[in-house]
C-alpha cells in the first residue's frame, strides 16, 4: 500500500450513538460480511480516497494522499490510481504504467481483490488476541452507519486502534481508520540524539474512504482484446493498438499456449520480411 497523507484528518462523528453488547463471534461475523462485499460483488464500481500521515517529531514527517477508481466483478478486479492501471481477469493480470509507457502481462490469477480491504490480516493478528490486547465497541448512528472499533490495551499490540465504518443493511464499507507505531530512521541522526529518539515511537495513521458506489452496465474493461492480441507468426502475445507504443513484457506467459479469448492474428507490419 502506498503511504498516504493529508494535513487535516477527517473524522466521522457518530451522532446519538447507542452502544450495543458485542462479543468476539459477533465481530467476526460482521467483518466477514463487510469483506464479502468486495469478495463476491458483481458489476460493482466505487471510489477510494486514502490518506496516510505520520508524526513530525524530530523532523520525521510523511504525508501522501491517493484517489482511486475500482471495479469488481467476483474475481475480476480493476483499479486506476493516477496514471497506473491494474486489470485482473480469469486469464491474466495487466499492470499498466502510463507515465513510463510500460505494460506487464502476467499469468497469475491466484491474486485476490479482497486484499483491498485488509480484514484477513486484521482477523489473524488482532481478533485472535482480542481478549488480552484490545477492547472493542460497536455503535450505530441515527443514519444507520455502524462502527466497530478496537483500541489496544498493550503497547505490544499490532495496532493502536482500528475502526471500520459501514452501512448496517448493505455492509458496504464507508471508511476505515488504522493507527500504528513505526521506527525512526536514525541513519543521519547524531549519536547524542539516538537514545531519546529510540525511546519515542513514531505514530502513523492510515484511513480509506469508500464512496460513489454504482452498478456497471458493461464489463468491457476486463476484455483481453483491450490490452493484447496473439501474434500467430511469432507465437507470442503483443500489445493492442492502444498500447503499441508501450514497452511490453509478458511474465510467466507461454506464447505457444494462446488463450482462446484473445484475438489471434499476424502482425501486418512485420509478417512479410
Amino acid at each position: 500500500m502506498r503511504k498516504l497523507i493529508i494535513a487535516v484528518s477527517f473524522l466521522i462523528v457518530l451522532n446519538n450513538t447507542q452502544a450495543q453488547p458485542v462479543n468476539i463471534d459477533t465481530v467476526k461475523s460482521e467483518l466477514f460480511k463487510i469483506n464479502k462485499v468486495f469478495d463476491s460483488s458483481m458489476y460493482l464500481g466505487f471510489k477510494v480516497d486514502a490518506v496516510y500521515s505520520s508524526d513530525t517529531l524530530f523532523g520525521e514527517f510523511e504525508h501522501e494522499e491517493m484517489t482511486g477508481d475500482y471495479i469488481l466483478n467476483q474475481k475480476d478486479f480493476y483499479y486506476k490510481i493516477g496514471n497506473t492501471e491494474y486489470v485482473q481477469n480469469d486469464s491474466f493480470i495487466y499492470n499498466i504504467y502510463h507515465d513510463d509507457k510500460m505494460m506487464i502481462m502476467t499469468y497469475d490469477t491466484t491474486a485476490f481483490h479482497n486484499s483491498l480491504f485488509p480484514l484477513k490480516e486484521f482477523l489473524d493478528s488482532v481478533i485472535n488476541q482480542y481478549d488480552s490486547l484490545y477492547t472493542i465497541s460497536m455503535n450505530t448512528d441515527t443514519t444507520g452507519i455502524k462502527v466497530i472499533e478496537f483500541t489496544s490495551l498493550d503497547t505490544n499490540a499490532a495496532y493502536d486502534r482500528f475502526a471500520v465504518y459501514y452501512e448496517s443493511l448493505s455492509y458496504k464499507p464507508q471508511r476505515f481508520e488504522l493507527s500504528f507505531k513505526g521506527n525512526f530512521d536514525l541513519s543521519d541522526v547524531p549519536d547524542s540524539l539516538r537514545v531519546p529518539l529510540m525511546a519515542q515511537p513514531l505514530h502513523k495513521r492510515l484511513s480509506m474512504s469508500f464512496y460513489d458506489y454504482y452498478n456497471l452496465t458493461s464489463l468491457d474493461v476486463f476484455e483481453n482484446v483491450n490490452y493484447v492480441f496473439y501474434d500467430r507468426m511469432r507465437k507470442a502475445y503483443r500489445p493492442s493498438e492502444k498500447y503499441k507504443a508501450f514497452r511490453f513484457m509478458a511474465n510467466g506467459v507461454e506464447g505457444e499456449e494462446d488463450d482462446d479469448s484473445i484475438e489471434a492474428k499476424p502482425d501486418a507490419e512485420e509478417s512479410n520480411p
